[in-house]
């Protein structure tokens, strides 16, 4: 039993070292979300996406905001533009592999808008294509990436880059999850201590 017991404990050592690395950066989190806050109070919308094992948790983001699943929390707008196969397949299929995000960007994406981008090792061609489109029409980047960060990490078109600084891709899906589910929670927090515009027109 030790030796499967002592595979246990290296799992979470793995897992305790990237949340306290994500942990020391909580700054930045903060700093995400607040921006994020004030997109969506001023209309903006949140457009996820991610290829491969991060399509589903694009999903789930999308879904986080949508649908809140805490009641009384605010219902906000967000698309996830890696749900449809038939358009990525469509774009991929015309256009390349790289623009099945950028395409949808720039006929959906507009300047007070969020793109959000997750890369399991910030390597992904079509996520990087996609937020250096999105900042190129003026929406916030934030992307969520793994392992050192890699070209999205390093990418100046993106504003926040939030990393789960492991090699082990369960890890980083774990803390991303983590994180997004912390964003989600402290823009809601930002946006219930200040009032939308619409709210302080009608006073």
């Amino acid at each position: 039993m030790e030796p499967a017991a002592s595979l246990v404990r290296e799992a979470f050592a793995r897992r305790e070292e990237a949340g306290r690395a994500l942990a020391d950066e909580a700054d930045a989190v903060v700093r995400a979300a607040e921006d994020m806050a004030r997109r969506f109070r001023d209309g903006g919308r949140l457009l996820v996406f991610g290829e491969g094992g991060a399509a589903p948790d694009a999903q789930h983001v999308a879904i986080e905001f949508v649908h809140p699943v805490i009641v009384g929390k605010r219902a906000l707008p967000a698309v996830s533009l890696a749900a449809d196969p038939a358009t990525l397949g469509a774009i991929a299929g015309a256009a390349g592999p790289q623009e099945v995000f950028a395409a949808q960007l720039r006929l959906l994406a507009s300047a007070g808008d969020i793109a959000l981008g997750l890369s399991p090792d910030g390597r992904c061609a079509s996520v990087l294509h996609g937020l250096r489109t999105a900042a190129a029409l003026g929406a916030l980047t934030v992307a969520l990436v793994g392992g050192d960060g890699g070209p999205i990490g390093a990418e100046q078109a993106v504003e926040h880059r939030l990393l789960a600084r492991s090699g082990d891709p369960c890890t980083v899906k774990e803390v991303q999850v983590t994180t997004y589910h912390l964003l989600w929670e402290l823009v809601q927090v930002f946006l219930e201590r200040a009032p939308s515009p619409a709210a302080e027109g009608r006073r």
